[in-house]
């Protein structure tokens, strides 16, 4: 039988050991995407209130990247940078497009211990960050995700609509498919439905559909918000390119990709490109939109948040939009990891069940201690 003092020390390593065990479960847990982790729980809210997800643009991501590691860096809660900058000028900056009147923008930030869900939630109990969220205005979104030394997570969402730039989905962005017949998502020009000059086109009202970029053999049809479409049948990444046409001739492009897997086959994946997250590029078409070069946006003061409490704020009201963007099956930003140390500062329901687990281990552990002793 162990003598007391051995007993107290064996209680002892088992009760770090737990600690660890719970310190390691949730740094794993930190090692996800939490840009990635947004992206996707903000497409599925735009999904359940029956919106076309948002297109991924890594320009809208690299503004919003600046300010998140720019708040994280100075600990500061507002919308206005530390060298004075405001969401127009730093999406402006990093080279998006606009319309001649302006450009269609918006953002939201979130900072404090909690999880992209908490911030997501915040977002859409608060009436002008949740017409962020579900806006048929903007049809692109950009995140940046950054921690302050003391393990404080920032959230910068980034919105915006381009010119001739209109995301198309095929089973609502899903990578993978297991049968040909698929449906695709379209969106169309709710930001200016009259468009601009002869090079911007307004509202479509026609489209055509392809599996190849030649669009050879596709006809016009009726724009709709959902149409199906079959894909080749051979297993792999497919290609489906979309062209819009208004009323004046108008046209652009579009284009979105899925990995067909058959039963019994296993599909070779994507080859890898140089650039892990490209911007969008327009679907080749007889009959090309030019391509805006970035308009300088007007300068705008943004609301600073009083205190370390989400803020938003709104492109000014031209016309309703809906943009698009060429898909990528990597469409995410780089992000900052959350440190260790977050774990140990968090708050919210993870503290609580980390602290449950530890009663819990300590109690087994006083449990076997009382059980020798007794039989000492």
């Amino acid at each position: 039988m162990l003598p007391m003092s051995a007993l107290k020390r064996v209680a002892w390593i088992l009760m770090v050991l737990c600690g660890l065990g719970l310190v390691v479960g949730r740094a794993g847990a930190q090692e996800e995407n939490p840009a990635l982790e947004f992206y996707t729980r903000v497409n599925q809210a735009r999904l359940d209130n029956g919106l076309p997800p948002y297109g991924w643009s890594d320009l809208l991501a690299a503004a919003a990247q600046r300010h998140a590691s720019d708040l994280a860096a100075h600990r500061l809660a507002s919308h206005t940078g530390s060298d004075g900058s405001t969401p127009r000028q730093r999406i402006a900056e990093a080279g998006y497009a606009a319309w001649g009147n302006g450009a269609v923008v918006g953002e939201n930030f979130w900072t404090g211990y909690g999880s992209v869900q908490d911030a997501l939630d915040w977002f859409l109990g608060d009436p002008p960050h949740r017409e962020n969220i579900l806006s048929s205005r903007y049809r692109e979104i950009g995140i940046g995700v950054a921690t302050d030394s003391e393990g404080q997570v920032y959230y910068v969402l980034d919105f915006g609509a381009r010119p001739n730039v209109l995301p198309v989905f095929i089973n609502d962005g899903a990578p993978t498919a297991e049968s040909p017949q698929v449906a695709i998502r379209l969106t169309n020009e709710d930001a200016y439905p009259q468009g601009e000059g002869s090079a911007y086109m307004g509202r479509a009202v026609e489209v055509r559909l392809s599996n190849t970029p030649d669009f050879s053999g596709a006809s016009w049809q009726s724009w709709e918000p959902l149409l199906p479409w079959t894909l080749p049948a051979e297993p792999g990444e497919h290609w489906v390119y979309v062209q819009f046409r208004d009323g004046a001739g108008r046209t652009a492009g579009s284009a979105d990709s899925i990995i067909l897997v058959l039963p019994g086959t296993t599909p070779a994946p994507p080859a890898p490109t140089d650039t892990p997250t490209p911007e969008p590029t327009v679907a080749p078409s007889p009959m090309p939109s030019p391509s805006p070069s970035p308009t300088p946006l007007p300068t705008e003061s943004a609301p600073a948040s009083p205190s370390p409490t989400p803020g938003a704020v709104a492109s000014p009201p031209p016309p309703t939009p809906t943009l698009y963007r060429a898909a990528t099956r990597t469409p995410f930003p780089t992000w900052t990891p959350l440190p260790a140390v977050a774990a140990r500062t968090g708050g919210g329901s993870d503290r609580l069940l980390g602290l449950l687990f530890g009663l819990e281990g300590f109690a087994i552990v006083l449990g076997i201690y009382l059980a020798l002793r007794r039989r000492a």
